[in-house]
């Protein structure tokens, strides 16, 4: 005799759809609990960055307030009024540790940031020639674990706006020249972005209240 062949019940519809909706619900779920994550990251960051402005902001206050106690009407000139950011820089910032991390703040010099223990710290020309970093302004460094980085501008210094012409030294690197005949020290991966060529005319940031040799670049216009 031959066996009878039996043929498999197909599964109900009803249970695939169940499977398939919970599928879709598991999914979700997973998805969902990844976007809280990262939005409470988010929130967290945001909200230590709003607490190290207010602390910077505090800081400048109470330097301003012991500047303006010391003000003595009968002798106007008893009192000395310096930039509140350069106060900050000369008394508050300093090294200190984070979780994780090392921290170090204090001012860029148009090539290196110089830290409160007189140690040089690189800063990448590409964050630099993005940030438009100007030499006095204030950074701050963390140094992970890992070794990696990580820099941020805390404090920007009072910027000066001023019209150049783009030009090349005999080693090769640019520098802009002012109307006035003044040479500045240019971030070459910026005129590189800006695919700069010798006599093309420039905007330049500077210090507004220091004489440095380092610029910015705001914009290059093409000859």
């Amino acid at each position: 005799m031959t066996e009878a062949k039996t043929t498999p019940k197909a599964e109900p519809k009803a249970i695939k759809t169940v499977v398939k909706a919970t599928t879709k619900a598991v999914v979700a779920k997973k998805v969902n609990k990844d976007e809280m994550i990262q939005k409470h990251q988010q929130m967290v960051q945001f909200v230590q960055n709003l607490l190290e402005n207010m602390e910077n902001d505090i800081k400048r206050m109470k330097l301003a307030l012991n500047q303006l106690a010391k003000f003595d009407p009968e002798n106007p000139e008893s009192i000395e009024y310096k930039d509140a950011e350069q106060t900050i820089a000369e008394q508050e910032l300093k090294n200190y540790a984070e979780e994780n991390a090392e921290v170090v703040e204090w001012k860029f010099d148009g090539y290196f940031m110089i830290g409160a223990d007189q140690k040089k710290y690189p800063v990448p020309l590409n964050y630099s020639s993005k940030t438009k970093l100007v030499a006095g302004d204030l950074l701050k460094l963390k140094i992970l674990e890992d070794g990696k980085f990580i820099y941020k501008l805390i404090q920007p210094v009072e910027r000066k706006h001023i019209r150049a012409v783009l030009s090349k030294t005999d080693d090769n690197k640019f520098v802009a020249i002012t109307d006035d005949g003044k040479n500045y020290f240019l971030n070459q991966a910026a005129v590189t972005f800006f695919k700069g060529k010798s006599w093309d005319e420039l905007y330049i940031l500077i210090n507004e209240k220091e004489e440095m040799s380092f610029a910015a670049i705001e914009a290059i216009i093409k000859k």
